[in-house]
């Protein structure tokens, strides 16, 4: 209960990393059968509580840290509209609208989230490509 998370190192499968407790984010499987977790209210490093916009794999048994911070509350980072790029982060929301397309894309759209230093509804749009 109220389990904090253990993020390890960004990008690398281990038993002992854990997304920690979380409300209101949004979960998938991909075509791979991996398991994708994103955002939610919950716990982030090192035990603070708010709005999370880190993105979580798992497969074979390990989590791995994908994307997002390990801070609460945090703002989207924009690149230019339209165009993929590694840098472009969804800011830190729960409540959120979320699918995966015929191609495996993950799209998510609004929540209850933080942006420029507000806390509100939004209306962005996302697009993920594992």
């Amino acid at each position: 209960m109220n389990g904090p998370p253990v993020y390890g190192t960004q990008g690398t499968a281990a038993a002992n990393n854990i997304p920690g407790a979380r409300v209101d984010g949004i979960a998938w499987t991909d075509a791979s059968g991996n398991a994708w977790l994103f955002g939610g209210s919950g716990y982030s490093a090192p035990s603070s509580v708010g709005l999370l916009n880190d993105l979580w794999k798992y497969r074979g048994g390990e989590w791995t840290w994908v994307s997002g911070s390990n801070s609460v509350n945090q703002s989207s980072t924009y690149g230019t509209e339209g165009t993929l790029a590694p840098g472009n982060t969804p800011g830190s929301r729960s409540f959120l609208n979320g699918w995966v397309d015929a191609n495996g894309n993950l799209w998510l759209f609004g929540g209850y989230g933080r942006e420029m230093g507000a806390t509100g509804d939004l209306n962005d749009l996302w697009m993920y490509m594992p």
